[in-house]
């Protein structure tokens, strides 16, 4: 199944940068950079996904618009969860 979800990135003083999906509980993750943010994005909200998925757990509808603090911006994400667990071994 595919998604896109709206993700919050936060730029860290050392470089870094925070990602959190508002729309997933526990959602969220980190990168050295803008580009390891955006990779790291997308495998957490595939991995979040399919443990919704696994579980039966009612799946959230995205957010259009996020609130977001002074210095934060925010972009979707997109995943594919058949894909994700073609790529990753899962224990139930």
């Amino acid at each position: 199944m595919r998604y896109v979800y709206p993700a919050v990135f936060t730029p860290e003083e050392n470089g870094q940068f925070s990602v959190n999906f508002p729309d997933l509980e526990s959602c969220y993750t980190c990168g050295d950079d803008l580009v390891d943010a955006l990779y790291m994005a997308e495998d957490v909200l595939a991995m979040t996904l399919v443990s919704y998925e696994n579980n039966s757990t009612p799946i959230p509808t995205p957010s259009k618009k996020l609130s977001l603090e002074d210095g934060e911006f925010q972009n979707f994400i997109a995943c594919d969860t058949d894909s994700y667990r073609k790529q990753n071994i899962f224990i139930h």
